[in-house]
């Protein structure tokens, strides 16, 4: 799943569900007025900004990306990110064996574990959530932004005459 943004000049922008978040929520900390005028960032219901807000964004991206500001958003945000502790896997509940029977039909139950320095090597039983270790990155940092989404952002915001998120 992800978020087609379409520029009535034709431009088009898209960008995963892990991908778009970051983002959107990078140029709602960054511009928030402009970017007040678009309601729904999170949604895919045609809701955006005319030619004249797009461009004003456009341009306070582009002078947040050279002054700095965007990259201390983005070196701020995944410092933050790089703090949260792993977390219980949820598809084998931190056992590092998936043994429903998904994991059972498809023998994870009694796969081994053969990379080295895997904290589980030559263990039988191995989880696809976790890679058998029973713990988990948090949600959260499954979503990515960096300094060249925001780049790619505003030069569609400047060529998109306005632009609906559809």
């Amino acid at each position: 799943m992800g978020m087609d943004v379409c520029g009535k000049s034709g431009a088009y922008f898209r960008r995963n569900i892990w991908g778009w978040r970051p983002l959107a929520e990078c140029v709602r900390h960054i511009a928030p007025d402009t970017s007040r005028k678009c309601k729904h960032w999170f949604s895919n219901d045609g809701d955006g900004l005319n030619a004249r807000q797009s461009k004003a964004m456009a341009l306070i991206l582009e002078a947040a990306l050279a002054d700095g500001t965007i990259a201390a958003y983005v070196a701020k945000r995944n410092a933050r990110l790089a703090t949260l502790t792993d977390e219980t896997c949820i598809t084998c509940h931190g056992t590092g064996v998936r043994d429903d029977d998904i994991g059972r039909e498809q023998g994870m139950t009694q796969r081994i574990i053969e990379t080295a320095g895997h904290p589980r090597h030559r263990e039988t039983g191995w989880c696809n959530g976790c890679d058998g270790r029973g713990r988990t990155r948090p949600l959260a940092t499954w979503y990515r932004l960096t300094e060249d989404d925001i780049r790619e952002f505003a030069a569609f915001l400047r060529e998109s005459e306005g632009f609906q998120i559809c």
